[in-house]
């Protein structure tokens, strides 16, 4: 079956994932960068950003490289990761070539720091929304999509896998009590604040920690591909919180983490305690108290948190979790509807 696929082919990024996935699965696929600035901090892409709406310089040429390819290839599918730069009449203009239109939500599309009008307005035109949060499932539907799915967040195989770091100066680099990797949002500050104080090595990775007065000393950059493997793979404790702004009940990292066999202390919730059992395959907290407590705990209790890593690495593995079989998922929600 022939499919465009539309996303960011960084490295880590879900759009990679698919691109791979689409190869093993045996169908024609296309697919579009949609993330042709890689710096937009700088101050002619600022400049020209806010010219025309706060949108990357680059819009219109994706928006007509979209259009174009779906008139020339015609595929049957065309999955959208994201599509926050996907402007409705690009989409419109696609329904009208007769594919079926397939938006993977990793954000949630209503929280404005991470999406667009064009995101919003454009809904209805999607024939599937598949969502990565339940919480935005029926504002979707409202919206003007008539059919919303759930389908979680997964792992890729060739990059998330056990890797520890080896002696001398990577040890050195990678090697942790407590590792975060994400970004520096609000609401994640005053639990880092509280995590600094403790007598644990506490290395963050991800966006703006270097520019909190109190947590910059225990910045550590941003970690892709291997490196990101072995932040995992060198640290005792791996923090896993979900973006309340985005309404997450887990994250890409729910499923990364196990799988580079690393032991995760995550944030309690439905979705978590539906994929891994609690004190079994991954330890939860549902307060700050509660978070340190379990730090103390579970640095002092090697051979219990080598079991619990252990169980949630046979439990990510063994449970279709990658992002092929998330993919198989969705194509088939898609060919159900071309029926």
């Amino acid at each position: 079956m022939r499919v465009l696929l539309i996303g960011s082919g960084d490295v880590g990024n879900i759009g990679s994932f698919f691109v791979d996935a689409l190869k093993s699965l045996g169908h024609e696929q296309y697919f579009i960068e949609s993330e042709y600035i890689k710096d937009r901090s700088s101050l002619f892409h600022k400049i020209a950003s806010r010219l025309i709406g706060r949108r990357p310089i680059t819009y219109w040429k994706t928006n007509r490289e979209v259009r174009e390819t779906v008139r020339r290839i015609r595929p049957r599918i065309t999955l959208i990761t994201k599509g926050q730069w996907i402007s409705p009449d690009t989409l419109k203009q696609a329904k009208n070539e007769k594919t079926c239109l397939v938006n993977y939500a990793t954000d949630d599309p209503f929280n404005l720091n991470v999406s667009s009008s064009d995101l919003i307005e454009g809904i209805p035109f999607y024939d599937l929304y598949v969502c990565t949060k339940r919480a935005i499932m029926d504002e979707v539907q409202q919206a003007g999509c008539q059919k919303v799915v759930y389908v979680p967040f997964a792992y890729e195989p060739k990059l998330h896998f056990p890797e520890r770091p080896s002696a001398g100066e990577e040890a050195k680099r990678f090697s942790s009590d407590v590792v975060f990797v994400g970004a520096a949002d609000r609401d994640r500050l005053p639990i880092m604040r509280k995590l600094v104080a403790g007598p644990w090595q506490l290395n963050l990775y991800g966006g703006f920690w270097n520019r909190d007065r109190q947590l910059k000393n225990y910045y550590r950059g941003f970690v892709l591909g291997r490196d990101y493997r072995l932040v995992l793979g060198g640290a005792k404790v791996c923090l896993g919180l979900v973006r309340r702004a985005n309404r997450d009940g887990h994250s890409m990292r729910s499923f990364e983490i196990p799988a580079c066999g690393a032991f995760m202390l995550a944030e309690r919730s439905d979705e978590h305690l539906e994929f891994f059992k609690e004190d079994k395959e991954a330890a939860y907290f549902g307060s700050d108290e509660e978070l340190l407590s379990k730090v103390r705990y579970y640095l002092s209790h090697e051979a219990e948190r080598r079991r619990i890593a252990c169980a949630g690495y046979q439990r990510v593995i063994t449970g279709k979790n990658t992002y092929q079989d998330r993919l198989a998922t969705m194509l088939q929600y898609a060919k159900e509807l071309l029926k």
